[in-house]
């Protein structure tokens, strides 16, 4: 004895019946993705932000290099590292020589020097032992 409506028996027998069995295995299979895309790292926002580092700190004035300002004076190029200055190249070199080296040093040469003199101070700080040469034009 049937109690559903003719009606809708009619309309069960044309949509038929689902298969749970496919059904359950795209539930697995959406399962294991959600199990392996998952992290179970901490996040990053709750890291230790304190940057640990072996041996000394360095601290800024280990990382800027020396900078040698060649200009013109009265009687010729003048060589000026801080408040010293040199008039020759000989003398450039023997104050290059006292400097720290690991930093490298910058020659910085104004447009109206010759070229010679500026050639001198890259040879000068060549002679002095440093490694890391750089030449930095500027206009005036």
């Amino acid at each position: 004895m049937n109690l559903q409506p003719k009606h809708a028996r009619g309309r069960a027998r044309r949509l038929g019946a689902l298969p749970m069995t496919s059904m359950i295995d795209v539930v697995f299979l959406l399962l294991i993705f959600f199990l392996v895309t998952a992290s179970f790292a901490p996040d990053e926002g709750r890291l230790d932000a304190a940057l640990q580092t072996e041996g000394p700190a360095l601290t800024s004035v280990d990382l800027q290099p020396q900078v040698v300002v060649v200009e013109m004076g009265a009687s010729g190029p003048v060589y000026r590292i801080g408040a010293r200055l040199a008039v020759t190249p000989a003398e450039l070199t023997a104050i290059l020589k006292q400097l720290p080296k690991e930093a490298g040093v910058a020659v910085r040469v104004n447009g109206d020097v010759p070229v010679g003199a500026a050639a001198a101070a890259m040879q000068s700080a060549h002679d002095a032992g440093f490694i890391k040469r750089s030449y930095v034009p500027t206009q005036g």
